[in-house]
């Protein structure tokens, strides 16, 4: 069955509304939608007759009177792929159409490298991440989460391997020539907030901000559900906000940004200035000296174990972290603020609770009142559930 253009709108809200719900009857997606049951039935048959969703037994069975069809996704009518490229980590996960997540590995031992020779190891990783689950073959297409400047529109990147003999493909296009199947790409707090929101399990959160706290510092924004963009899709540069007249350069090429005070770098850069310089105790001190690589993990695992010098650092971001965020609940009254990332992860005293003691000092008692500050529902799987969320999202809107 063929629709034209002027039905891609009433395809979409079906979609929307089938995909938030899972299992459905027509009467309800025409609610949820606003339009006609007539409309949803021709879109819903559409979908049966591709197999994509199939019918279920009544839910009410011993209820009398005719009832209406309940209709669900066929969980193994395809999968995704979702890969998220951490500074210190690759996570890979697959999902089935009715969000599943069926099968995810964590390579720890990664270090991302703007390099050739990164894309190369990324697909060969996923390639074999593949392999292993063959029962999963029907891979319909891939998300690539990756930080910095990303237009998921267009499929490129501002800061991730744009090399000079291939800025005329689309990052999507190279990495899907590599593998062989469609591939999106998202910024990773994007795909996080994304994620972590439709997984919170509370409808009355509508817009949502999301701080990713991790190396670098990121903010997704949820506006009526749905992830916001910007004009050209690099919304959410909250780390590089000039805030400090701190002369430290960050690593966009400007001075004094809030990520130069306020990310896992930043507290990087503290804890080795008080070894090296006033030779304070720290759990970390032998990868200081020996200047090898201390990640995200390692300052979370420290905080674990009770290091004096890392918690008070990490209880230091998250104050300075608050007071940012304070002034972000002025301007955008959110419904709720997540905090996701590998710093997020600590016990709540000793990050979660200083930022929300300056969130309540510098931002609107009535604003703030019952609004809810809360960690990532998802922890370290935010990221790639999110990218199989969104390659789920882009295939479900082209199947009529």
């Amino acid at each position: 069955m063929a629709f034209g253009f002027q039905d891609q709108g009433a395809k979409r809200s079906v979609m929307d509304a089938i995909i938030s719900h899972g299992q459905f009857t027509i009467p309800e997606i025409s609610r949820i939608s606003g339009l006609s049951m007539t409309t949803v039935s021709k879109y819903v048959s559409d979908l049966y007759d591709k197999r994509v969703v199939e019918v279920l037994d009544s839910l009410h069975p011993k209820q009398k009177g005719r009832q209406p069809v309940v209709y669900r996704l066929r969980s193994d009518y395809c999968y995704f792929l979702g890969v998220d490229v951490k500074p210190f980590e690759l996570h890979l996960g697959l999902m089935n159409l009715t969000g599943d997540l069926v099968a995810v590995e964590h390579f720890s031992d990664f270090r991302f490298e703007n390099t050739y020779g990164k894309v190369n190891e990324i697909c060969l990783c996923v390639g074999q991440f593949l392999s292993e689950h063959p029962d999963c073959g029907n891979v319909v297409r891939a998300n690539f989460n990756f930080g910095g400047r990303v237009n998921s529109r267009m499929g490129t990147s501002a800061s991730i391997f744009n090399f000079e003999d291939t800025q005329e493909i689309p990052l999507s296009v190279l990495l899907g020539e590599h593998l062989g199947l469609p591939v999106f790409i998202e910024n990773d707090t994007k795909a996080m907030s994304y994620g972590d929101y439709l997984r919170s399990g509370n409808p009355e959160w509508r817009n949502v901000l999301y701080v990713n706290m991790g190396w670098g510092l990121g903010l997704g924004i949820i506006i009526d559900g749905q992830i916001y963009y910007g004009h050209d899709g690099y919304s959410g540069e909250f780390g590089h906000i000039r805030a400090y007249d701190n002369e430290i350069m960050c690593h966009c090429g400007r001075k004094g940004c809030i990520e130069t005070e306020v990310s896992g770098r930043a507290i990087f850069r503290k804890l080795r200035d008080r070894v090296i310089y006033r030779h304070e105790p720290t759990l970390l001190s032998r990868k200081i000296w020996e200047n090898k690589t201390v990640t995200t993990l390692d300052l979370v695992q420290a905080v674990g174990q009770n290091d004096k010098l890392c918690i008070e650092l990490v209880s230091s971001v998250g104050r300075e972290l608050g007071f940012h965020v304070a002034g972000l609940i002025n301007l955008f009254n959110p419904d709720c603020i997540m905090v996701g990332g590998p710093i997020s992860q600590v016990p709540e005293s000793y990050f979660l609770e200083p930022l929300k003691q300056e969130i309540r000092k510098n931002s609107f008692l009535l604003m703030t009142r019952s609004l809810p500050v809360v960690t990532s529902p998802l922890g370290t799987d935010a990221g790639v559930v999110g990218a199989c969320l969104i390659a789920r999202n882009e295939t479900l809107r082209t199947l009529f």
